[in-house]
């Protein structure tokens, strides 16, 4: 699929001349396995299956760090039940680095040797010793522990479920070469959230062919139809970077990988421990995870035509506000799943929720986009808060001519709701005991596995 308009090029030359500097990430373990699986994932890996794979190596992480700290609540779900106490005085970053290891290992066998590289390189740093090797076997342990769970979660069948359009008016038509995209991954396992049915939203009308007839659609309709053409004369310079900068094409970390980037730079600039970056980073994945599978999910249930479909055939959705265009082009090539809800706009919501939840939403920070897949940044924007972010992401879609603002709306909706219950209900900081509670302690009328701080 390519998503790019054959434009672009001068785009970018008019465009360099604005760029500033991405801001220098002083990287930690925790980062620099991020930011070496974004790397490995940005040749094939789409979005969806990022937030997972990302959501399993985090949690991993999270889970090797907090069983022996105990500062935090450990994460469990369903039939992967939290770990308990890790071995007494076993090093917890030791246990950090193997775990990642091990869950990139199996996940990405394919580029072995840099799992490798930087797996030696980290745990060099750390003293030979017991706590050493206690904390590199138990690491091991806690992400074999949730690969194993992940193995079964739906995944591996996600792709090649087939699709066969519905070939109506109003229902999705496929616009690229590209198969369907993931027709299945709404099927896929949730990591937070009790199933993704709760979560997923409907057109206005209830149905496709009642919302066609609505004066939102012919709103929705004629604004995509005016600022995302590929040559529209009402789109700003500005709305026309934005399109292309949150894209998230072939070869690119893709709209997860983005939100990634900005967890990495926001918890360095904080100044956040590795725990602290490793807790931050794995409710960042959890959530994106669980937004792409109800995104997903509501995707395929409504199958819901993308933009130059709908405006090729406004003559006969029977709405008398929608006028055809037969030659009518988005300005960013249509991904191959159907249109509602936004994928883009439901995975930044739930990140930049999450994300305010932890550090407060008017966090400042800069973040760089590679444009074209080349493996280098093409533009840079910055941003006074996280909300801000996740707005521009979403309406990009429509500056793009990709998507409905109906579509924005709802997805953004669905990432509020999904990234409020992760922070709601996962990882909490372990309460320190009372004093009348440490006497009963000392007293020994506390016998029963009782977790505290350590």
């Amino acid at each position: 699929m390519r998503p790019f308009a054959p434009h672009f090029s001068a785009l970018l030359a008019s465009a360099a001349l604005l760029l500033t500097p991405v801001t220098a990430v002083r990287a930690d373990l925790v980062t620099e396995w991020n930011a070496l699986a974004l790397t490995t994932m940005s040749s094939s890996t789409e979005a969806p299956v990022m937030a997972r794979d990302l959501a399993i190596l985090q949690a991993s992480i999270f889970n090797a760090s907090e069983s022996i700290r105990g500062g935090y609540n450990t994460y469990g779900y369903n039939a992967y039940s939290a770990p308990g106490a890790g071995p007494a005085g076993a090093d917890y970053q030791a246990a950090m680095i193997s775990a990642a290891n091990t869950v990139m290992q199996s996940l990405y066998s394919g580029s072995s040797s840099d799992f490798t590289t930087l797996y030696n390189t980290q745990i060099g740093t750390i003293a030979a010793g017991q706590a050493k090797d206690d904390g590199i076997a138990w690491g091991i342990t806690i992400a074999n522990e949730v690969l194993s769970w992940r193995s079964t979660d739906g995944s591996a069948a996600a792709a090649s479920i087939s699709y066969s359009p519905v070939g109506t008016v109003g229902y999705w038509q496929q616009t690229s070469p590209s198969g369907a995209l993931l027709p299945g991954w709404g099927n896929v396992g949730t990591f937070t959230i009790p199933g993704a049915g709760g979560y997923m939203t409907t057109l206005p009308g209830g149905s496709v062919s009642n919302y066609l007839l609505t004066g939102q659609y012919a709103t929705d309709y004629n604004q995509v139809k005016d600022i995302g053409a590929a040559f529209s004369l009402t789109r700003t310079a500005d709305q026309t970077n934005q399109a292309y900068f949150w894209a998230g094409g072939d070869g690119t970390v893709k709209m997860t990988g983005m939100w990634n980037q900005i967890a990495e730079t926001v918890a360095t600039n904080a100044g956040l421990s590795v725990a602290d970056t490793a807790r931050l980073l794995a409710a960042v994945n959890l959530a994106m995870a669980d937004a792409s599978i109800v995104a997903m999910a509501t995707d395929y249930s409504t199958q819901f035509w993308r933009p130059e479909t709908a405006i090729a055939n406004g003559d006969i959705d029977g709405n008398g506000s929608t006028g055809v265009d037969v030659s009518w082009t988005p300005l960013i090539n249509s991904p191959s799943l159907p249109e509602y809800v936004s994928l883009s706009a439901t995975i930044s919501q739930a990140a930049a929720t999450v994300l305010a939840a932890y550090l407060g939403d008017s966090v400042a920070f800069s973040l760089g986009s590679d444009i074209d897949g080349n493996g280098s940044i093409d533009l840079t924007r910055n941003f006074t808060s996280f909300s801000e972010a996740a707005n521009e992401a979403a309406l990009s879609g429509i500056y793009g001519g990709t998507e409905f603002g109906t579509s924005v709306v709802d997805g953004q909706a669905i990432g509020t709701q999904v990234g409020n219950y992760v922070v709601g209900n996962n990882f909490a900081l372990v309460p320190e005991p009372s004093g009348a509670l440490l006497m009963m302690f000392g007293a020994g009328l506390f016998c029963f596995g009782t977790r505290r701080r350590r």
